[in-house]
Protein backbone atom coordinates (compact mmCIF):
# COMPACT_ATOMS: atom_id res chain seq x y z
CA UNK A 1 0.00 0.00 0.00
CA UNK A 2 1.31 3.82 -0.58
CA UNK A 3 0.36 4.91 2.10
CA UNK A 4 2.87 2.49 3.94
CA UNK A 5 6.16 3.92 3.41
CA UNK A 6 8.85 2.46 5.52
CA UNK A 7 11.30 5.20 5.31
CA UNK A 8 8.49 7.53 5.63
CA UNK A 9 8.93 9.32 2.52
CA UNK A 10 5.91 9.26 1.09
CA UNK A 11 4.69 12.41 2.21
CA UNK A 12 7.57 14.29 1.47
CA UNK A 13 7.13 12.47 -2.57
CA UNK A 14 4.08 13.83 -2.79
CA UNK A 15 5.36 17.43 -1.28
CA UNK A 16 7.89 17.32 -4.11
CA UNK A 17 5.35 16.50 -6.49
CA UNK A 18 3.36 19.35 -5.96
CA UNK A 19 6.10 21.76 -5.53
CA UNK A 20 7.49 21.29 -9.54
CA UNK A 21 3.94 21.29 -10.34
CA UNK A 22 4.03 24.50 -8.73
CA UNK A 23 6.90 25.67 -10.49
CA UNK A 24 5.34 24.62 -13.93
CA UNK A 25 2.08 26.53 -13.28
CA UNK A 26 3.60 29.89 -11.63
CA UNK A 27 5.94 30.04 -14.55
CA UNK A 28 2.32 29.59 -17.06
CA UNK A 29 0.59 31.89 -14.73
CA UNK A 30 3.16 34.54 -14.44
CA UNK A 31 5.49 34.90 -17.31
CA UNK A 32 3.18 37.66 -19.06
CA UNK A 33 3.00 39.74 -16.02
CA UNK A 34 6.34 39.37 -14.43
CA UNK A 35 7.41 40.40 -18.19
CA UNK A 36 5.96 43.36 -18.45
CA UNK A 37 6.40 44.25 -15.07
CA UNK A 38 10.29 43.50 -14.22
CA UNK A 39 11.27 42.16 -17.60
CA UNK A 40 11.82 38.69 -16.62
CA UNK A 41 9.14 36.45 -17.45
CA UNK A 42 11.08 34.09 -14.88
CA UNK A 43 11.14 36.38 -12.00
CA UNK A 44 8.20 34.34 -10.11
CA UNK A 45 9.77 31.25 -10.98
CA UNK A 46 13.48 31.74 -9.99
CA UNK A 47 12.59 33.26 -6.18
CA UNK A 48 10.58 30.01 -5.88
CA UNK A 49 12.46 27.81 -7.38
CA UNK A 50 15.34 28.95 -4.76
CA UNK A 51 13.09 28.43 -2.14
CA UNK A 52 12.60 24.89 -3.16
CA UNK A 53 15.99 24.48 -2.90
CA UNK A 54 16.30 25.91 0.61
CA UNK A 55 12.84 24.10 1.69
CA UNK A 56 14.61 20.51 0.71
CA UNK A 57 17.33 21.55 3.83
CA UNK A 58 14.56 22.84 5.83
CA UNK A 59 12.52 19.62 5.33
CA UNK A 60 15.88 17.11 6.47
CA UNK A 61 16.04 19.08 9.06
CA UNK A 62 12.61 18.61 10.08
CA UNK A 63 12.79 14.89 9.67
CA UNK A 64 15.56 14.57 11.79
CA UNK A 65 14.55 17.16 14.57
CA UNK A 66 14.13 15.28 17.88
CA UNK A 67 10.45 15.84 18.96
CA UNK A 68 11.73 15.76 22.51
CA UNK A 69 13.56 19.61 21.32
CA UNK A 70 9.93 20.34 19.88
CA UNK A 71 7.49 19.67 23.17
CA UNK A 72 10.37 21.24 25.56
CA UNK A 73 10.60 24.12 23.43
CA UNK A 74 6.95 24.79 22.94
CA UNK A 75 7.32 27.99 25.29
CA UNK A 76 9.53 29.32 22.87
CA UNK A 77 8.34 28.61 20.01
CA UNK A 78 4.63 30.33 21.26
CA UNK A 79 6.60 33.31 22.32
CA UNK A 80 9.05 33.84 18.90
CA UNK A 81 5.57 33.10 16.48
CA UNK A 82 3.84 36.24 17.94
CA UNK A 83 6.88 38.09 18.70
CA UNK A 84 7.07 37.24 14.90
CA UNK A 85 3.55 38.35 14.37
CA UNK A 86 4.28 41.68 16.61
CA UNK A 87 7.48 42.56 14.55
CA UNK A 88 5.27 43.50 11.14
CA UNK A 89 3.89 46.62 12.60
CA UNK A 90 7.51 47.98 14.02
CA UNK A 91 8.77 50.53 11.46
CA UNK A 92 11.21 49.66 8.82
CA UNK A 93 10.57 45.95 9.53
CA UNK A 94 6.90 45.15 8.41
CA UNK A 95 5.88 45.34 5.19
CA UNK A 96 2.58 46.42 3.87
CA UNK A 97 1.10 45.54 0.20
CA UNK A 98 -2.56 46.06 -1.25
CA UNK A 99 -3.86 47.16 2.34
CA UNK A 100 -2.23 44.41 4.29
CA UNK A 101 1.02 44.45 6.76
CA UNK A 102 1.90 40.85 6.68
CA UNK A 103 5.42 40.90 5.93
CA UNK A 104 8.87 41.59 7.45
CA UNK A 105 11.33 43.13 5.40
CA UNK A 106 15.23 42.57 6.32
CA UNK A 107 16.42 44.08 2.84
CA UNK A 108 17.93 40.88 1.17
CA UNK A 109 14.57 38.47 2.13
CA UNK A 110 11.26 39.17 3.12
CA UNK A 111 8.79 36.76 4.76
CA UNK A 112 5.51 36.59 6.30
CA UNK A 113 5.76 35.62 10.07
CA UNK A 114 2.09 34.11 10.10
CA UNK A 115 3.13 31.07 7.49
CA UNK A 116 5.72 30.50 10.61
CA UNK A 117 2.86 30.87 13.64
CA UNK A 118 0.48 28.74 12.39
CA UNK A 119 2.90 25.68 12.72
CA UNK A 120 4.20 27.22 15.96
CA UNK A 121 0.54 27.62 17.94
CA UNK A 122 0.10 23.97 16.60
CA UNK A 123 3.47 22.64 18.18
CA UNK A 124 2.55 24.42 21.42
CA UNK A 125 -1.28 23.04 21.80
CA UNK A 126 0.33 19.88 21.13
CA UNK A 127 3.22 19.67 23.86
CA UNK A 128 0.96 21.65 26.20
CA UNK A 129 -2.18 18.98 25.64
CA UNK A 130 0.84 16.56 26.34
CA UNK A 131 2.22 17.63 29.57
CA UNK A 132 -1.59 18.58 31.27
CA UNK A 133 -4.51 15.79 30.25
CA UNK A 134 -7.25 15.62 30.59
CA UNK A 135 -8.75 18.66 28.51
CA UNK A 136 -10.60 20.24 31.21
CA UNK A 137 -12.22 23.57 31.21
CA UNK A 138 -9.27 24.38 33.82
CA UNK A 139 -6.80 22.89 30.99
CA UNK A 140 -8.30 25.09 28.36
CA UNK A 141 -7.05 28.21 29.75
CA UNK A 142 -4.34 28.69 28.40
CA UNK A 143 -4.66 27.16 24.76
CA UNK A 144 -7.22 29.41 23.86
CA UNK A 145 -5.65 32.77 25.05
CA UNK A 146 -2.56 31.06 22.79
CA UNK A 147 -4.83 30.84 20.17
CA UNK A 148 -6.81 33.79 20.56
CA UNK A 149 -3.89 36.07 20.66
CA UNK A 150 -2.38 34.96 17.71
CA UNK A 151 -5.61 34.74 15.99
CA UNK A 152 -6.07 38.24 17.03
CA UNK A 153 -2.89 39.33 15.77
CA UNK A 154 -3.33 37.97 12.47
CA UNK A 155 -6.53 39.36 11.74
CA UNK A 156 -5.56 42.74 12.45
CA UNK A 157 -2.56 42.62 9.49
CA UNK A 158 -5.85 41.93 8.15
CA UNK A 159 -5.86 38.44 7.11
CA UNK A 160 -8.74 36.29 7.94
CA UNK A 161 -8.42 33.41 5.82
CA UNK A 162 -4.96 31.97 8.25
CA UNK A 163 -6.91 33.00 11.20
CA UNK A 164 -9.54 30.24 9.74
CA UNK A 165 -6.51 27.91 9.15
CA UNK A 166 -5.70 28.70 12.93
CA UNK A 167 -8.98 28.79 14.51
CA UNK A 168 -10.07 25.40 12.59
CA UNK A 169 -6.70 23.39 13.17
CA UNK A 170 -6.97 24.62 16.91
CA UNK A 171 -10.12 23.35 17.19
CA UNK A 172 -9.05 20.04 15.44
CA UNK A 173 -6.02 19.60 18.19
CA UNK A 174 -8.16 20.58 21.15
CA UNK A 175 -10.64 17.57 19.83
CA UNK A 176 -7.77 14.76 19.37
CA UNK A 177 -6.66 15.49 22.86
CA UNK A 178 -9.56 14.64 24.07
CA UNK A 179 -12.10 18.08 24.31
CA UNK A 180 -15.67 16.89 25.18
CA UNK A 181 -17.83 17.20 22.35
CA UNK A 182 -20.53 19.75 23.91
CA UNK A 183 -17.54 21.99 24.44
CA UNK A 184 -15.84 21.30 20.83
CA UNK A 185 -19.58 22.38 19.58
CA UNK A 186 -19.41 25.26 22.15
CA UNK A 187 -16.09 26.31 20.65
CA UNK A 188 -17.08 26.28 16.98
CA UNK A 189 -20.40 28.20 17.43
CA UNK A 190 -17.97 30.67 19.12
CA UNK A 191 -15.55 30.67 15.96
CA UNK A 192 -18.56 30.88 13.42
CA UNK A 193 -19.64 33.85 15.24
CA UNK A 194 -16.30 35.65 15.34
CA UNK A 195 -16.42 35.11 11.46
CA UNK A 196 -19.72 36.63 11.42
CA UNK A 197 -18.66 39.62 13.76
CA UNK A 198 -15.21 40.35 11.48
CA UNK A 199 -17.14 40.51 8.23
CA UNK A 200 -19.76 42.94 10.08
CA UNK A 201 -17.21 44.97 11.52
CA UNK A 202 -15.18 45.64 8.39
CA UNK A 203 -16.36 47.45 5.52
CA UNK A 204 -14.19 45.47 3.04
CA UNK A 205 -15.11 42.32 3.86
CA UNK A 206 -19.00 43.10 3.47
CA UNK A 207 -18.70 43.70 0.03
CA UNK A 208 -16.60 40.99 -0.03
CA UNK A 209 -19.63 39.03 1.45
CA UNK A 210 -21.96 40.72 -1.30
CA UNK A 211 -19.83 39.86 -4.32
CA UNK A 212 -19.71 36.28 -3.16
CA UNK A 213 -23.67 36.16 -3.14
CA UNK A 214 -23.74 37.64 -6.71
CA UNK A 215 -20.13 38.59 -8.10
CA UNK A 216 -22.40 39.96 -11.10
CA UNK A 217 -24.06 42.45 -8.95
CA UNK A 218 -20.50 44.51 -9.32
CA UNK A 219 -18.30 42.68 -12.05
CA UNK A 220 -15.87 45.63 -12.55
CA UNK A 221 -15.51 45.69 -8.73
CA UNK A 222 -15.54 43.65 -5.57
CA UNK A 223 -17.10 41.04 -8.30
CA UNK A 224 -14.27 41.12 -10.57
CA UNK A 225 -11.74 38.33 -9.82
CA UNK A 226 -13.90 35.64 -8.85
CA UNK A 227 -15.74 36.37 -12.09
CA UNK A 228 -12.66 35.50 -13.43
CA UNK A 229 -11.72 32.63 -11.85
CA UNK A 230 -15.13 30.94 -13.06
CA UNK A 231 -14.13 31.97 -16.66
CA UNK A 232 -10.81 30.47 -16.14
CA UNK A 233 -12.47 26.84 -14.53
CA UNK A 234 -15.25 27.02 -16.70
CA UNK A 235 -13.33 27.10 -19.68
CA UNK A 236 -11.06 24.58 -19.16
CA UNK A 237 -13.58 21.89 -19.86
CA UNK A 238 -12.56 18.42 -19.37
CA UNK A 239 -9.18 18.25 -20.85
CA UNK A 240 -8.05 22.06 -20.46
CA UNK A 241 -7.00 24.86 -22.73
CA UNK A 242 -3.25 22.90 -23.13
CA UNK A 243 -0.01 23.97 -21.22
CA UNK A 244 0.74 27.53 -20.70
CA UNK A 245 -2.52 28.36 -22.98
CA UNK A 246 -4.33 29.92 -20.10
CA UNK A 247 -5.84 33.59 -21.43
CA UNK A 248 -6.71 34.73 -18.14
CA UNK A 249 -3.12 34.99 -16.90
CA UNK A 250 -2.99 37.75 -19.35
CA UNK A 251 -3.99 40.34 -16.31
CA UNK A 252 -7.33 39.23 -16.12
CA UNK A 253 -7.07 37.16 -13.28
CA UNK A 254 -5.09 39.04 -10.05
CA UNK A 255 -2.89 36.54 -7.94
CA UNK A 256 -3.26 34.33 -10.85
CA UNK A 257 0.26 32.77 -9.73
CA UNK A 258 -0.50 32.59 -5.84
CA UNK A 259 -4.20 32.39 -4.39
CA UNK A 260 -5.57 31.67 -7.82
CA UNK A 261 -3.26 29.32 -9.31
CA UNK A 262 -5.68 26.58 -9.54
CA UNK A 263 -8.02 28.74 -11.36
CA UNK A 264 -4.89 28.59 -14.05
CA UNK A 265 -4.17 24.96 -13.56
CA UNK A 266 -7.71 24.24 -14.23
CA UNK A 267 -8.16 26.01 -17.14
CA UNK A 268 -5.12 24.47 -18.68
CA UNK A 269 -5.36 21.06 -17.69
CA UNK A 270 -9.06 20.76 -17.09
CA UNK A 271 -10.97 18.94 -14.85
CA UNK A 272 -8.56 15.42 -15.28
CA UNK A 273 -5.45 18.21 -14.00
CA UNK A 274 -7.46 19.24 -11.10
CA UNK A 275 -8.48 15.48 -9.73
CA UNK A 276 -4.57 15.00 -10.04
CA UNK A 277 -3.81 17.89 -8.07
CA UNK A 278 -6.78 17.24 -5.07
CA UNK A 279 -5.51 13.12 -5.37
CA UNK A 280 -2.23 14.40 -4.19
CA UNK A 281 -3.30 16.49 -1.66
CA UNK A 282 -5.96 13.26 -0.06
CA UNK A 283 -2.70 11.18 0.08
CA UNK A 284 -0.76 14.16 1.59
CA UNK A 285 -3.72 14.53 4.41
CA UNK A 286 -4.60 10.71 4.55
CA UNK A 287 -0.67 9.77 4.96
CA UNK A 288 -0.63 12.35 8.07
CA UNK A 289 -3.69 10.92 9.48
CA UNK A 290 -2.91 7.35 9.20
CA UNK A 291 0.84 8.78 11.06
CA UNK A 292 -1.77 9.94 13.73
CA UNK A 293 -3.91 7.37 14.13
CA UNK A 294 -0.46 4.53 13.99
CA UNK A 295 1.04 6.86 16.46
CA UNK A 296 2.35 5.38 19.87
CA UNK A 297 2.47 8.36 21.88
CA UNK A 298 0.14 11.00 22.90
CA UNK A 299 2.60 13.83 21.53
CA UNK A 300 3.14 12.49 18.68
CA UNK A 301 -0.62 11.53 18.19
CA UNK A 302 -1.23 15.57 18.82
CA UNK A 303 1.64 17.04 16.65
CA UNK A 304 0.44 15.13 13.65
CA UNK A 305 -3.00 15.38 13.91
CA UNK A 306 -2.25 19.20 14.24
CA UNK A 307 0.15 19.44 11.32
CA UNK A 308 -1.95 17.70 8.89
CA UNK A 309 -5.10 19.87 9.99
CA UNK A 310 -3.03 22.72 9.12
CA UNK A 311 -2.30 21.63 5.30
CA UNK A 312 -5.65 20.17 4.87
CA UNK A 313 -7.73 23.21 6.07
CA UNK A 314 -5.50 25.73 3.89
CA UNK A 315 -6.19 23.21 0.81
CA UNK A 316 -10.00 23.28 1.63
CA UNK A 317 -10.13 26.80 2.12
CA UNK A 318 -7.86 27.42 -1.10
CA UNK A 319 -10.27 25.48 -3.61
CA UNK A 320 -13.48 26.81 -1.81
CA UNK A 321 -12.43 30.00 -2.53
CA UNK A 322 -11.10 30.19 -6.25
CA UNK A 323 -14.62 27.64 -6.58
CA UNK A 324 -17.06 30.15 -5.45
CA UNK A 325 -17.94 27.95 -2.12
CA UNK A 326 -16.96 30.61 0.55
CA UNK A 327 -16.70 34.79 -0.12
CA UNK A 328 -13.21 35.59 -1.16
CA UNK A 329 -10.05 35.79 0.96
CA UNK A 330 -6.48 35.03 -0.15
CA UNK A 331 -4.89 32.22 0.85
CA UNK A 332 -2.01 30.24 -1.02
CA UNK A 333 -2.32 26.70 -2.03
CA UNK A 334 0.22 24.33 0.02
CA UNK A 335 3.43 23.75 -2.31
CA UNK A 336 1.80 24.83 -5.29
CA UNK A 337 1.37 28.91 -5.24
CA UNK A 338 4.55 31.18 -5.47
CA UNK A 339 5.26 32.41 -2.02
CA UNK A 340 8.46 31.73 -0.38
CA UNK A 341 7.84 31.61 3.35
CA UNK A 342 5.00 29.22 2.85
CA UNK A 343 7.18 26.65 0.83
CA UNK A 344 9.68 26.95 3.64
CA UNK A 345 7.26 26.22 6.10
CA UNK A 346 5.29 23.56 4.29
CA UNK A 347 8.37 21.84 3.41
CA UNK A 348 9.89 21.69 7.30
CA UNK A 349 6.67 20.38 8.08
CA UNK A 350 6.84 18.30 6.34
CA UNK A 351 9.94 16.79 7.58
CA UNK A 352 8.38 16.62 10.15
CA UNK A 353 5.51 14.19 9.63
CA UNK A 354 7.80 12.27 7.13
CA UNK A 355 10.02 11.63 10.71
CA UNK A 356 6.83 10.86 12.70
CA UNK A 357 5.62 8.43 9.60
CA UNK A 358 9.17 6.71 9.99
CA UNK A 359 8.84 6.18 13.46
CA UNK A 360 5.56 4.69 13.22
CA UNK A 361 7.16 2.06 10.67
CA UNK A 362 10.12 1.46 12.90
CA UNK A 363 7.64 1.01 15.94
CA UNK A 364 5.92 -1.90 13.83
CA UNK A 365 2.52 0.09 12.89
CA UNK A 366 3.25 0.45 9.33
Amino acid sequence: MLLKSKKGYFPALIALILSLLGLVFIYSASNYSANLQYGDAFFFVKKQAIALSVGVGFFFVGRILPLSALKKGKWVILALSIALLALVYVPGLGMSSYGATRWISLGFVTFQPSEIAKFGLVIFLAGYFCDHPPVTIKNLIVPLLATGGVCALVITEPNMSITMVIGLSSLVVCYVAGMKKKWFAFLFVLVVLGAVCLIATEPYRIKRLVAFIDPWENPKGEGYQLIQSFYAIASGGLFGKGLFCSRQKLLFLPFSESDFIFSVIAEETGLLGCMVVMVLFFLYIMTGIRTSIKSKGRYELLLSAGLTAVVGWQVVINLAVVTGTIPPTGVPLPFVSAGGSSLLSFLFVTGILSGLSARTSESGNA
